[in-house]
């Protein structure tokens, strides 16, 4: 075991900050869930996602206390061989913690990095999905698609190159197995995940930018999505610390200060993801006729009661966004019909079909019947 405690180990510092940061991300969860089904008794499945980025989260941490018991947090030469070996498992290594055959360890490569990534990746997809229903706009619908798509990917590089990035079989052993460039790696692994958040960002200003309303309207808005810049924020807090850490001669004691960042980074993903769907923001958004409700398909149900969304609405055809439209009603009295040059004289009926949109082509009827009905 390492000098737990004390003054010359990180011990404390990584134990306190993953499981103080894991009780405000389960707060804000619950949070999430019971505003959402409490406003529309019902859950989508965002939110599913997001309870999935939590539950890989909660691993995550579970896994990282056990690295700290094995005396991850200490300076190596305090270590022992065996309890540094289990240190370096116990970082790819969920459900087998306690076998120490290198063997094995292929079996267990959901890690404390694989499930930090795994976390992020559902996470980021549920603040996606969020962005898409909003818009009724096929445009909007394909940019989130593409944006989905790229964490997606992501995702399955980062999993792949972290799970092998020290070869078989010992593709957890990051202090004496033979590893790609370990720096340049970890560099990749945060730019790149910057790089997704940007996209989720300019996803969620695309959105704001087509909504016609006043600043004081965009901004609230943009409120609900402007928080996941602190997401960026913690990742570039995050990049000076790859150099000494990958460099270090002491990896169980200096790479912890990395591992700290990393419960912030995904502390942050999943409390933005959670922060538009609280109370006052829904409640903000059924006020100003953005959001209804929600309809069998999970999807967000649109209303346009200011015409905000009216010149997008005509870009789609998605029956999950349809606005109801009143039937138009056309009312022929005695005398107009006495006045008019013929009793043949034509009515134009709105074809009301739900799966037409407003492009569709009116109908044309004709006749004295019509004219009759109309007295």
């Amino acid at each position: 075991m390492g000098t737990r405690f004390t003054g010359d180990s990180k011990d404390p510092e990584v134990n306190v900050t993953a499981w103080c940061l894991l009780v405000v991300v389960i707060l804000a969860v619950f949070a999430r869930l019971g505003t959402k089904y409490h406003i529309f008794h019902r859950l989508t499945s965002d939110d599913f996602l997001v309870v999935l980025s939590s539950v890989f989260y909660i691993a995550q941490v579970v896994t990282l206390s056990l690295a700290v018991a094995s005396g991850y947090g200490t300076h190596k030469q305090d270590v022992s061989d065996s309890d540094f070996e289990q240190v370096m498992k116990v970082r790819f290594s969920l459900t087998d913690i306690l076998l120490h055959q290198a063997e094995k360890c292929l079996q267990n490569l959901w890690a404390a990095s694989l499930l930090y990534i795994a976390s992020l990746c559902f996470s980021k997809l549920s603040m996606v999905l969020f962005t898409l229903r909003l818009s009724p706009a096929a445009k909007d619908h394909r940019l989130g698609k593409i944006v989905a798509s790229v964490v997606i990917i992501w995702t399955l590089v980062a999993l792949l190159g972290t799970a092998f990035q020290c070869g078989v079989p010992r593709g957890w052993d990051f202090w004496d197995g033979k590893c790609i460039n370990m720096e340049a790696w970890h560099y990749f692994v945060c730019l790149s995940n910057m790089a997704t958040e940007a996209l989720i960002l300019t996803q969620a200003f695309f959105l704001i930018y087509g909504i016609h309303a006043s600043f004081k309207k965009r901004l609230v808005f943009a409120g609900i999505f402007l928080p996941r810049i602190f997401v960026i924020g913690s990742i570039i807090v995050q990049l000076p610390l790859i150099h000494p850490a990958s460099s270090s001669h002491d990896p169980s004691y200096d790479i912890c200060d990395i591992s700290v960042i990393e419960e912030v980074v995904q502390c942050l993903s999943i409390v933005t993801a959670c922060w538009g769907q609280l109370k006052p923001f829904l409640t903000w958004l059924k006020l100003e006729g953005r959001l209804e409700v929600i309809t069998n398909e999970n999807t967000y149900n649109l209303q346009d009661s200011k015409s905000q969304f009216r010149s997008r609405e005509r870009k789609t055809s998605t029956p999950d966004y349809g606005i109801a439209r009143e039937p138009l009603v056309v009312s022929v009295t005695r005398d107009w019909e006495v006045d008019s040059q013929s009793s043949q004289t034509h009515i134009i009926h709105e074809n009301q079909h739900p799966w037409m949109g407003e492009g569709s082509e009116p109908t044309i009827e004709g006749g004295r019947q019509s004219l009759d009905r109309g007295r």
